[in-house]
């Protein structure tokens, strides 16, 4: 049934005329009457007994009026409660971030918003930021925190923070090899002679590397990769246990820095610098605890 000829019918039976009812919906005297008129040879049966001027419902439009308002109260219930949903930060929100992100960017993020909005659960989907780009796009996340941007018109990436890359070697291969771990220095040239622990394809800590040896007209595929991981945890212990020089965030390395059991090895010609994103799905409508998240990592960057 068509709800617009619903409405015309409750108007005529509540008001007990088809002119006031045509001023209380702004439509005709005659659109109402074709609107009631449509509803009675759809039902086969009168609504409404004709008296002169007057007019009186019959058994069946009192049944369909009774109907009637039971499904406009649902309506005005399920506005409500959309309304209720669109005002209120709370519910289920499923989010993904890559490696590095997960383990120091995120977590600070959410110590802050959690705090402010206790009512939003957050269920953390870890993945590199290839796939976890994919599953934002795909519809399975709402947002993700990624180490990479990969062009497509439907996504949306807000920028975070801006982050180091650093090269990173332990002290004992190093001084194997006669390198000064102090002031560990090398030229893309030696770097080819030296093994090196790479994350996967799909990787944000990888693309953001082959960027930066673009440039230095060097290709990824020339380096000797003894050791593919798939982990940035992984990345740092292999690294610690002398399987060769690899490519981390400085955030991630920090704490074997300071601790000597990893030393930074200097490119003179190598800029390594990327950003962080939150991407989203630019064609999927946003409720508030998925705004306020995106506004908190970029207040937290």
């Amino acid at each position: 049934m068509d709800f617009r000829r619903l409405e015309a019918f409750c108007k005529v039976y509540e008001n007990r005329g088809f002119s006031k009812a045509g001023q209380a919906l702004f439509l005709s005297q005659p659109t109402i009457s074709a609107h009631v008129s449509s509803l009675e040879e759809e039902l086969a049966t009168p609504l409404f007994d004709r008296l002169g001027r007057a007019i009186l419902p019959t058994k069946a439009g009192d049944i369909l009026y009774g109907h009637c308002q039971e499904v406009f109260a649902r309506l005005r219930e399920a506005k409500a409660e959309i309304e209720a949903l669109r005002a209120h930060v709370g519910g289920d929100l499923d989010l993904g971030a890559s490696t590095i992100p997960a383990h120091y960017i995120v977590p600070g993020i959410l110590a802050g918003f959690l705090a402010r909005y206790p009512a939003v659960k957050v269920r953390l989907h870890l993945g590199d930021s290839r796939r976890i780009t994919e599953q934002v796009k795909e519809g399975a996340l709402t947002l993700g925190v990624v180490g990479a941007k990969y062009d497509d018109q439907d996504l949306v990436h807000t920028p975070v923070m801006r982050d180091e890359l650093i090269v990173i070697a332990s002290p004992k291969l190093l001084a194997s090899r006669g390198v000064d771990p102090a002031g560990a220095a090398l030229s893309l040239e030696e770097a080819l002679n030296w093994p090196w622990v790479m994350r996967e394809q799909g990787s944000g800590t990888r693309k953001a590397f082959e960027a930066a040896l673009a440039p230095a007209g060097c290709d990824l595929r020339r380096l000797h990769v003894a050791v593919e991981v798939a982990s940035n945890e992984t990345v740092l212990h292999c690294a610690r246990g002398s399987m060769g020089l690899a490519v981390t965030s400085r955030l991630a390395a920090a704490m074997f820095l300071a601790s000597g059991e990893l030393a930074p090895v200097h490119f003179p010609k190598l800029r390594f610098e990327r950003e962080f994103y939150v991407v989203h799905h630019g064609k999927r409508h946003l409720f508030p605890a998925a705004k306020l998240l995106i506004e908190a990592a970029v207040a937290t960057g």
